[in-house]
């Protein structure tokens, strides 16, 4: 029933026209849906709160612009929330879709703030293989993936392009499970990646991630148990808004 959905009815669950899909959309992984959303919105021009009471994700999301790009904005936490928003945007016609948030790292060798932009990602997550077959890959655009490097680049940020793994079970993570996935090469770990990436690629839409280094799960100097404070937390904040905006500006170039 829903998956034979049209574009105009996720339009309507979205409270959206035609005309009015914005050209972008960015999902931001993170704990605290609404509260994230709304600080990621002040990093846009004419942010605007948005509510539909009949939005498939039944989560709020923001529209806005940076340097004429038109974006939408949507918090989410976990596989399931982040390909509930991604199918109904992508459903109702947004070609680019790019997955923001947080990872933990699994190799040495990374700093707070690092960013890796993930070729792919491994499909744990647990909602992937309602979207792709088996054996295929959950994989960046190409083009998006360089467009976005080279604007991180550009601004100097530290990244990387290694391939993470997605998890549906954050707080089940043992030693002994960290040491297996740093094992087998994969560089973090988060929670949404892989069923973005997969939800875009199954409407066809362009698709990549961004996601900046939190805790270091190998060494265990930090963890998302002791947050963030003072000059640590200015640093995140100013250097979430630069990669969002990279990303943005990276969409905006690629055809």
């Amino acid at each position: 029933m829903y998956r034979e959905l049209g574009p105009e009815d996720h339009q309507k669950m979205l409270g959206l026209g035609p005309d009015d899909l914005p050209e972008l959309l960015i999902l931001l992984g993170v704990f605290d849906v609404h509260r994230g959303a709304e600080r990621f919105s002040r990093y846009l021009e004419n942010a605007t709160f948005s509510r539909s009471e009949t939005s498939a994700s039944g989560v709020p999301y923001y529209t806005g612009e940076h340097r004429g790009t038109r974006v939408a904005l949507s918090g989410c936490f976990g596989g399931p929330m982040a390909a509930m928003s991604a199918h109904a945007w992508c459903g109702a016609g947004v070609k680019t879709v790019v997955q923001l948030g947080w990872y933990g790292a699994l190799q040495f060798g990374t700093d707070l703030g690092d960013v890796v932009v993930p070729r792919h990602a491994e499909r744990q997550d647990g909602v992937s293989d309602w979207y792709l077959a088996k054996g295929i890959l959950a994989d960046a655009t190409p083009q998006l993936a360089n467009a976005i490097a080279a604007q991180l680049a550009a601004r100097g940020i530290p990244f990387n392009e290694h391939a993470i793994y997605s998890t549906p079970a954050l707080l089940a993570e043992s030693r002994d499970v960290i040491a297996d996935w740093s094992r087998h090469g994969w560089h973090g770990v988060d929670m949404e990646t892989a069923a973005t990436f997969a939800v875009a690629k199954h409407f066809g839409a362009r698709r990549a991630a961004a996601l900046l280094r939190v805790d270091d799960l190998v060494s265990e100097e930090h963890s998302i148990a002791d947050g963030l404070h003072g000059d640590h937390r200015r640093f995140m904040r100013d250097r979430e808004r630069e990669v969002m905006h990279a990303v943005i500006e990276a969409a905006a170039e690629t055809p």
